[in-house]
């Protein structure tokens, strides 16, 4: 029997606090397949430069059934942040069924740095391929 999370909706005192709350009632899928990686330089060509990575994801068992009834373009994605990415290749990830043990949540920001989304956020070390 699963037991109803709840949140208290208010103030918190910082970004982090929050996160850590929604962290707690959000439920991630054991399996994800990629449908798209984004990679890119911050600051390049300046001496603080460092590589970032990005992969679009979705619920494995939710994109069989869309594939099922051939509507798979609508299935939902969200963002899968790579923390600690120093430009590996990530090719092999591509069209493949991951896992993971651990995650963070981050908030994704528009151009302003407002939250718009939430996105999960995995070291590539701790990324299984299935």
């Amino acid at each position: 029997m699963t037991e109803d999370k709840k949140i208290s909706l208010g103030i918190y005192k910082s970004q982090q606090k929050l996160l850590e709350s929604l962290a707690g009632i959000i439920i991630v899928p054991s399996s994800l397949k990629v449908v798209d990686i984004n990679t890119g330089i911050i600051n390049e060509g300046e001496g603080n430069q460092r590589s970032w990575a990005n992969l679009t994801a979705v619920d494995t068992l939710l994109y069989e059934k869309f594939e099922s009834i051939g509507q798979e373009e609508f299935c939902p994605t969200f963002k899968v942040k790579l923390k600690n990415y120093l430009g590996e290749d990530l090719s092999q990830l591509q069209d493949m069924n991951i896992s993971f043990e651990d995650f963070e949540l981050a908030f994704v920001t528009d151009k302003y740095k407002q939250p718009i989304g939430l996105a999960l956020v995995l070291e590539l070390e701790t990324i299984s391929v299935n």
